[in-house]
């Protein structure tokens, strides 16, 4: 079914205010959120968090790539579940999308006894613009699996308009369903309710881990609807792309659809935030990098400092906890630091430079996150490009988020460059992962005991 934006749900344009010049962005950044206000040192952030990307923990013992025969569970773990994804309907992209980053399914717990599964169903669409060259639908079938037993108690078709990523775990069975520019939310009944629209086109959406923001980055017109015409028209004729625009930030509080922050770049950005604030990072010297928590209300933590030889990547695994991923100049291998937002240092780690691509799911309480990784035939930095005949498997890694304790390795099949083809359930007990014709559910281990 298309969907429409109910007539009743609000737009994110009209519910920002942003700093009418550089004198009130200044005042704005010396009140800022420290006083309850509303603006704080975003343009401070985004002037240091340009091209962050999500963060890999791979501690020196599990360098290894590890597999296991469909139907069976790994080392240490329990398979509790195993549902055969045929009988639905599915049918796994083809390989030249496997390093396309594009989405084209999703799998997600929704409570600990119930998942939701998502795919790219292959049929006839008919074009709603022709004149749309930007137009790239697809249809996506949604079903809710029992678990163990696999059985399905609903399911829904959903147009969707292009093949980025369109689904997000809010927490409590709740989701949210993006189609190109209009926010949705649904949960087990699979029915759609309209939550918020951008009236131009949304660039990249971000929830925080703990479903409490929304990041939005959408389009923001540069020029008047005259000028925009004459210089699209004149686009047009010479085969050119429409003009460039700038960016505008949103931090949406998906409980009531307030905006907390808004900013204007002339890029996109990725911003690490939490429901209580979000990350500044400061450079002190060439290597040496200062980490600020900026809550949305109280005063400004610094967390502690981190050398690096490249500019560091932050990713909050839970409300409270922040890893981050920095370079050594004597070695491949990406170093890890996690700290609590409080400033408290919890643990260190490694990956080595054949584990690329990470992407993450998290467990609704905090405990545990989920890490997928394309293991390649050879190391790999940012300045190299990655073919198809590099990537070995995707491996999925268990971690318990207080101690950094590898808990379950298994891998993923077939290969999803996007991820979101595996979840842990709310109480990260359970792992569900895409692999060999089925979805697999595996019971994950306790953490070891702490050392002193």
């Amino acid at each position: 079914m298309t969907l429409e934006l109910p007539s009743n749900s609000q737009q994110i344009r009209a519910m920002i205010r942003y700093p009418n010049s550089a004198t009130e962005i200044q005042q704005t950044l010396s009140a800022g959120l420290r006083s309850g206000g509303r603006g704080r040192a975003l343009w401070v952030v985004a002037s240091w968090i340009l091209g962050l990307a999500p963060l890999l923990f791979l501690p020196p013992a599990a360098g290894a790539g590890a597999s296991t025969q469909a139907g069976t569970a790994p080392p240490g773990s329990k398979l509790e579940a195993s549902i055969p994804v045929g009988p639905l309907g599915y049918h796994p992209p083809g390989v030249l999308y496997m390093l396309s980053k594009l989405s084209f399914g999703s799998l997600d717990f929704i409570d600990s006894s119930h998942l939701l599964f998502t795919f790219h169903e292959s049929r006839l669409l008919r074009r709603i613009d022709a004149n749309d060259p930007t137009e790239d639908d697809q249809m996506i079938h949604a079903v809710v699996l029992g678990v163990p037993g696999g059985q399905v108690s609903a399911s829904a078709d959903w147009l969707m308009r292009d093949r980025d990523r369109y689904l997000w775990p809010l927490g409590d069975g709740r989701f949210l369903v993006r189609q190109r520019n209009t926010y949705f939310t649904t949960d087990s009944s699979l029915k759609l309710h309209g939550f918020i629209g951008s009236p131009t086109q949304v660039r990249a959406t971000e929830v925080s881990p703990d479903g409490q923001i929304l990041v939005v980055e959408e389009d923001y017109e540069k020029h008047t609807p005259e000028v925009h015409q004459k210089l699209a028209a004149e686009a047009a004729r010479l085969g050119e792309p429409p003009p460039d625009e700038d960016i505008e930030l949103a931090l949406v509080n998906l409980s009531n659809r307030a905006v907390r922050v808004a900013l204007r770049v002339e890029l996109p950005i990725a911003l690490p935030v939490t429901s209580s604030g979000y990350l500044n990072v400061t450079r002190e010297k060439d290597d040496e990098f200062v980490m600020h928590f900026i809550p949305f209300q109280g005063q400004e933590v610094i967390l502690g400092k981190v050398n690096s030889s490249c500019t560091p990547r932050e990713r909050f695994l839970n409300p409270n906890v922040l890893m981050i991923e920095s370079c050594s100049p004597v070695t491949d291998d990406v170093l890890l630091d996690t700290w609590t937002i409080d400033g408290r240092r919890l643990w260190r780690g490694r990956r080595d430079g054949r584990s690329v691509w990470p992407t993450f799911a998290t467990a609704q309480n905090g405990s545990r996150f989920a890490v997928g990784m394309l293991r390649t035939t050879h190391s790999i930095n940012l300045a190299d490009s990655l073919n198809d005949e590099d990537v070995k498997q995707q491996m999925v890694q268990v971690f318990d988020t207080r101690t950094g304790a590898l808990l379950l390795t298994t891998d993923a099949s077939p290969i999803q460059s996007a991820g979101q083809n595996f979840a842990l359930s709310p109480d990260g007990a359970r792992l569900a992962v895409l692999r060999e014709g089925a979805i697999e559910v595996f019971a994950v281990p306790s953490a070891p005991p702490a050392q002193k």
